[in-house]
């Protein structure tokens, strides 16, 4: 049975709502080379020549990390009080391996994930009680690339690894608004009601066919 909106017909009204107000927004980019030994699973490198490395890598956790500080810097004509805020990252990167087995066959092997730990001060408009979230942003600007490596003895390798990593963040604090609205109310249930198709014949050439 479809739904009448018209009995739940209503004016704008004061309603309040809980949401986080965004104090500040914005993005930074952690760009970084770092050699790093990865480890593989047992044996799996043996007897493989390495034709190709490629990296993969991902933001495990980005958190703010000891206090802030007040800071007075020029926005335009105008002195501003921020915030410098630490942020640490831990970033997690997987080498990926492509070469030949001693049978001939092309393999590829995953290392296991390495972790690279760095942090960053970043100005922001961050007050007291405030929540500092950062995530990275999902796009081609991010990449994971190999420079030199070395095949160990250990059956580890050595890589030296160029990781770009776009952060989105945010300053947030959760507020209740009373703002003017309405009720949402459940929509009109779509009715498809499936018909048999009527055959249509194709239009016809009368001044080719037939001849009068």
């Amino acid at each position: 049975m479809a739904i009448n909106l018209e009995q739940f017909a209503q004016e704008f009204s004061p309603e309040c709502i809980q949401v986080c107000k965004v104090y500040d927004w914005t993005t930074n980019v952690v760009a970084l080379t770092q050699d790093i030994t990865f480890s593989f699973p047992a044996d799996s490198l043996t007897n493989v020549t390495i034709s190709q490395v490629n990296c993969s890598m991902s933001l495990l956790e980005c958190t703010e990390d000891g206090p802030r500080r007040d800071i007075e810097v020029m926005v335009g004509d105008e002195v501003v009080t921020l915030q410098a805020v630490t942020l640490s990252k831990t970033i997690q990167v997987v080498l990926e391996v492509t070469g030949t087995n001693a049978a001939g066959t092309q393999v590829t092997v995953s290392s296991n994930p390495a972790l690279i730990t760095t942090s960053e001060e970043v100005i922001l408009c961050a007050p007291e009680g405030t929540t500092v979230y950062c995530n990275s942003t999902q796009n081609a600007f991010n990449i994971c690339r190999v420079g030199s490596f070395t095949q160990n003895t250990d059956g580890t390798i050595t890589a030296t690894i160029l990781v770009r990593v776009c952060q989105s963040i945010v300053v947030t604090y959760e507020v209740i608004l009373e703002v003017a609205a309405k009720l949402c109310q459940p929509r009109p249930r779509i009715v498809y009601d499936d018909e048999c198709p009527v055959d249509v014949f194709p239009p016809q050439c009368p001044s080719v066919f037939p001849v009068m």
